[in-house]
């Protein structure tokens, strides 16, 4: 199916490229030459990063955390009612010591008015794209698209915690109400933390490990992943209702000879944002529906309720500071302690995270200095995020920071991490046409 689609893309590519290219622009004024403007633009980066550990990892034995050698380019190619855009990556990964790839971007994008006018209000996206969609910073309830956490406790870039996949997405646009439909045809699992950076705790071994593990091919789904958001404005709501159907995207399942493996999820929630005094107030809730109703399976992740609450606003001028509090709700809780295999390491019933930002703006803009803490009350544990980015010029950008994890117990999800707390620095030059 994938290649059909990479397949379909060109195609339509080819066709549309047949089309009229993008008009010439001619003066409206006096002794002005008729100009012809190219439908074709690409620009880039080269990016230098390293990162290393604030503290030993006996289990890793290594102390670098980061060491990226990068290029990007990205091109755009203009149609006259459509575009085709690319965005790839090359780099040398010095963590795991070899040449990487990935096409963050590879898609057709343009308005269905050749269908005539109902077309008009139709947008379809078909190709490698990075999907997003929600109200929670750094975390996420109704947003099942594809995430990189190894990539966002090492301290590469934010745009690199949404990993790309290969979809189609039809949008739709009507006074009422607006929709977003994605079809994933090939599952695409989030890049989770297995090993190969930082190490993460066993509940079979009661330790940190580092085993680099993957899933058996008869574990990995074969089937689409459906996702669709309903949204609009209601009396100055931004209001929108979520579904998704596919699989957990993390591995949290397992099989009778106790394999990881990704098992079958469906997704229902809504959101709600709008200007609350002096700033934006947003709740989000999601249900999480999975394969184990009345939670008696230990090889399958329990129901969960999830519910976000935030609030962001200016404090004064240049600084933005905005707090949120997520919960999630382990449903049938006493028979999945009952029936698990390690209930000492088993999450409380209700599972608590409280987040904090601080961003201040200054040097006319050109410095970004960031503080984000996650701190779970529940567990005791969190997660601290200091980022600094210096931009004088549209030439390059420096950038540096730290990720320090904190907590009591070794089995809690921040404090599994302590060993992984880095520091790191990026240097970053744009070029372009």
């Amino acid at each position: 199916m994938a290649k059909y689609l990479i397949g379909l893309l060109l195609l339509t590519g080819s066709v549309l490229a047949q089309e009229q290219q993008s008009d010439d622009l001619w003066a409206e004024m006096d002794n002005w030459e008729e100009q012809e403007v190219s439908p074709f633009s690409w620009a880039g980066f080269a990016e230098v990063a390293l990162g290393r550990r604030l503290q030993r990892d006996d289990v890793i034995g290594r102390n670098t955390t980061l060491q990226d050698a990068r290029v990007q380019l990205k091109s755009d190619y203009l149609l006259s009612s459509s575009k085709v855009s690319f965005r790839g990556d090359l780099y040398y990964d010095g963590v795991k010591n070899q040449l990487e790839s990935q096409i963050r971007e590879l898609y057709w994008q343009g308005n269905l008015g050749f269908l005539g006018t109902m077309g008009r209000h139709f947008d379809l996206k078909a190709g490698q794209q990075v999907l997003t969609w929600g109200t929670g910073d750094y975390l996420f309830l109704n947003d099942l698209f594809s995430k990189d956490y190894q990539s966002f406790f090492a301290g590469r870039d934010d745009d690199y915690l949404k990993a790309p996949s290969l979809s189609v997405k039809l949008s739709g646009y009507s006074t009422l109400v607006n929709f977003d439909v994605v079809i994933t045809p090939e599952f695409e699992p989030d890049n989770g933390i297995n090993g190969e950076y930082f190490s993460y705790f066993s509940p079979s071994t009661g330790t940190l490990i580092a085993d680099e593990f993957s899933v058996l091919d008869s574990n990995l789904p074969d089937e689409p992943e459906y996702a669709i958001r309903l949204y609009g404005t209601l009396a100055g709501t931004e209001l929108a209702l979520y579904g998704y159907k596919g699989y957990s995207k993390l591995p949290q399942g397992a099989d009778v000879q106790g394999n990881p493996r990704y098992s079958e999820l469906t997704v229902s929630g809504f959101s709600a944002v709008r200007p609350i005094g002096a700033g934006i107030g947003k709740l989000e809730y999601a249900f999480y529906d999975g394969e184990d109703t009345f939670g008696n399976d230990p090889f399958t992740a329990n129901d969960q309720s999830r519910l976000l609450i935030g609030y962001e606003q200016e404090l004064i001028a240049n600084l933005t500071g905005s707090l949120q509090w997520y919960t999630e709700f382990n449903h049938d809780y006493a028979a999945l302690v009952a029936n698990s295999l390690w209930p000492q390491y088993e999450d409380e019933e209700r599972r608590h995270v409280l987040t904090t930002e601080l961003r201040y703006l200054a040097l006319q803009q050109t410095l970004t200095l960031q503080l984000f803490n996650f701190y779970s009350p529940s567990d005791n544990d969190g997660y601290l995020r200091l980022r600094g980015t210096y931009s004088p010029t549209d030439r390059w950008q420096i950038s540096g920071g730290v990720n320090g994890f904190y907590g009591d117990e070794t089995y809690t999800f921040y404090s599994q991490f302590k060993d992984g707390s880095n520091v790191y620095l990026a240097f970053r030059y744009f070029f372009e046409e």
